[in-house]
């Protein structure tokens, strides 16, 4: 990596703390949900307890963009019913614009209370609810102290950030941003689990001034039911060797959003809000700052797959609009004398795969036949059975997908013959403007 001719602006390797000896920034923790189901929200509340991270250092906020498919929000009306540490707040609803809360170590049959600084609380509402503009001063400060005083080992803060306008995802990260304390900013999403280690193995790589943002490893769980989980799965061990290979070359070009963390500091004004895929975007202006993205497969996300492949169609034609968009917003970095080899991973990592592999496919085929009809040749001849046995595949894929049955060779086919469909769906929504900031939920 040494002898690499790194980009012109790039920071110097500078430690905080001696190598091997442990470092504990602290961390703001933003989920981001909306629309989840009431079992998703206990296993990701759950699955937040078992982190290992000093609590005094750790502040979660689940970052909730408002669902308008219907008359109220399942995910926060089951949030607040569920979670929520009683008699404070006992009528809050989904309705309400913005609250901050208090959680204990989840025991749905036990809920620890604190009675006194409850009452204190309940003294301070105007009414059954408060929102931020309902409390007074006095109050809210009551309520922060209630917040931020942490005395067992087995608490965590967990606050809630709500935009009931449902601006987007990007609206509300930005917006819980904002009020981050933490020095890292870590991102999941609610239906994406951590190991328990995750977190520790993310903030040691910020050790070094050099790194702006660390990489996560997204899993895909096997799940019988689904007939698109082999190929996504498949895709994600590939990503993950490119993280791998990139990393150590000098940077990795993107972060999954299920599980990345970069310096506060470095987030600036926030994400434009009609960013699609703004894990990718934030994660290369971090790199085109100088800094690297590291990779660190030792701290990853699990997820279930797509039920089926029309699900995965919603999430790769989003995905690649995104990815068009991307290379619009980040075309500083086709600059390769002042990238230099951020632009060479850069371009031929994602422009090439975004942009130009999956409409050279196509091409191929038909070159591959006219080679053919101007002169037989062994060569051509087994290249186009090549071919042509690939779209027959996911043609068996496809059928097979119809009447739920999945058999593995027909199986990935078709899900690459799709992934590179939505190529061309996604420049399509891409250049007319179809394709919307608010998120499409994809069924897992």
């Amino acid at each position: 990596m040494k002898l690499l001719p790194k980009p012109y602006n790039y920071v110097h390797s500078e430690r905080i703390v001696p190598e091997g000896e442990p470092y504990y920034p602290t961390i703001t923790f933003v989920i981001s949900a909306s629309g989840e189901s009431k079992r998703i929200i206990k296993e990701k509340i759950e699955n937040t307890q078992a982190l290992i991270y000093p609590r005094e250092k750790l502040e979660v906020v689940f970052a909730i963009a408002y669902d308008t498919s219907g008359a109220i929000d399942e995910t926060i009306d089951e949030f607040y019913k569920n979670f929520l540490v009683d008699p404070a707040l006992k009528n809050t609803t989904s309705k309400d614009e913005e609250i901050y809360l208090k959680f204990r170590k989840y025991d749905h049959d036990k809920n620890l209370r604190d009675e006194k600084i409850l009452t204190e609380i309940e003294k301070h509402l105007e009414g059954d609810t408060f929102t931020t503009d309902d409390i007074s001063l006095e109050g809210k400060k009551t309520i922060d102290n209630f917040i931020n005083n942490i005395g067992r080992d087995d608490e965590l803060n967990i606050k809630v950030t709500k935009d009931i306008e449902r601006k987007g995802k990007i609206s509300q990260v930005n917006r819980t941003v904002e009020k981050a304390k933490g020095e890292i900013l870590v991102f999941s999403d609610a239906n994406s689990y951590f190991n328990k280690e995750a977190l520790i193995n993310l903030a040691k790589h910020f050790a070094d001034k050099q790194v702006g943002c660390v990489a996560g490893e997204k899993r895909v769980k096997k799940s019988e039911s689904s007939t698109s989980g082999e190929g996504e799965g498949l895709y994600w061990k590939y990503e993950s060797l490119l993280k791998k290979t990139d990393s150590k070359l000098w940077t990795c070009v993107g972060a999954a959003g299920e599980i990345f963390a970069i310096r506060k500091n470095l987030w600036g004004d926030g994400v434009e809000q009609n960013t699609l895929i703004e894990d990718f975007v934030v994660s290369m202006k971090v790199a085109e700052k100088g800094y690297r993205v590291i990779y660190e497969p030792e701290a990853y996300a699990e997820e279930e797959p797509t039920v089926d492949m029309k699900e995965e169609y919603i999430r790769r034609r989003r995905i690649a609009a995104g990815g068009f968009q991307a290379i619009v917003i980040l075309k500083s970095l086709f600059n390769i004398f002042k990238y230099r080899i951020l632009s060479f991973q850069y371009i031929s990592h994602r422009v090439l795969r975004w942009a130009v592999v999956p409409f050279i496919i196509p091409l191929a085929l038909i070159l591959n036949i006219y080679l053919l009809k101007s002169g037989f040749s062994y060569i051509y001849f087994l290249t186009l059975l090549v071919q042509l046995s690939f779209y027959i595949f996911a043609l068996l894929g496809y059928i097979l997908e119809t009447k739920k049955m999945k058999v593995k060779i027909f199986n990935i086919p078709y899900v690459l013959f799709v992934m590179n469909y939505s190529a061309y769906v996604g420049l399509k929504r891409f250049l007319t403007g179809e394709q919307k900031v608010i998120w499409e939920r994809a069924k897992r």
